[in-house]
């Protein structure tokens, strides 16, 4: 099915080790992903022809925010990644920014479904764009006083947008494990959530060159905070 993938992106996915409520809840956080950026660019062999190589990024702690909400059974998430300048391997500077919005349904206490909306802008000598719908599904698995382990798997579908300077389809992939640790706190901020975990997000590009795709992995420990209204 075409159509599926991403999870209760970030914090959205401990949001679910909270037990489900009639009334409507919100919550708002941020996190900290330490990234580690492989993208593709492209070379001349000994034979003059071109080829795709990958080209690393120094490793970069990236600050994502993350507003979640809600309603009983149904849940809905919002993150960016902000427009961020990376120091790739040669001296060269490129620049990425990341939009997610998810709205999903929990099947179960600690199984969600969702489906989505993702874009991603990368610019470096050229601007590379893409976007396309996501879905997928994610779990939690509370283990008492507070703490769970939560696991998510996603994959999406993106095409290149008219603004783009570079046409490539991509598949695009995304898994995070973790662990999270809620603390009652009553009052206005009913709870907050304190999540580790690691991620990984793939995106393959068709055709980069005839015959050879380009791979964009980023991967890395996230940590993050969120409150809950």
């Amino acid at each position: 099915m075409k159509k599926l993938l991403i999870v209760a992106l970030a914090l959205g996915a401990a949001g679910l080790a909270h037990a489900q409520t009639s009334s409507p809840s919100v919550s708002l956080g941020l996190r900290a992903w330490h990234t580690q950026w492989d993208t593709f660019s492209y070379t001349l062999d000994q034979n003059g022809d071109s080829v795709v190589i990958q080209v690393p990024a120094e490793d970069k702690l990236v600050f994502l925010p993350v507003l979640s909400m809600r309603w009983g059974n149904f849940t809905g998430s919002l993150s960016l990644y902000p427009s961020t300048e990376h120091e790739m391997l040669g001296g060269r500077r490129d620049k990425r920014k990341e939009f997610d919005f998810n709205l999903g349904y929990a099947v179960t206490s600690a199984v969600a479904l969702t489906l989505g909306y993702k874009k991603v802008e990368q610019r470096g000598s050229l601007l590379y764009a893409l976007d396309g719908p996501v879905a997928g599904i994610s779990g939690t698995a509370p283990f008492g006083q507070g703490w769970s382990l939560y696991g998510s798997f996603g994959m999406g579908w993106m095409k290149s947008t008219g603004g783009s300077d570079v046409k490539f389809d991509a598949d695009y992939r995304l898994s995070e494990v973790g662990a999270a640790y809620s603390i009652p706190t009553g009052g206005f901020i009913k709870a907050v959530t304190l999540t580790a975990g690691y991620r990984t997000q793939v995106l393959t590009s068709k055709e980069a060159l005839p015959g050879q795709d380009g791979r964009d992995l980023t991967q890395g420990f996230t940590f993050g905070a969120l409150a809950s209204f």
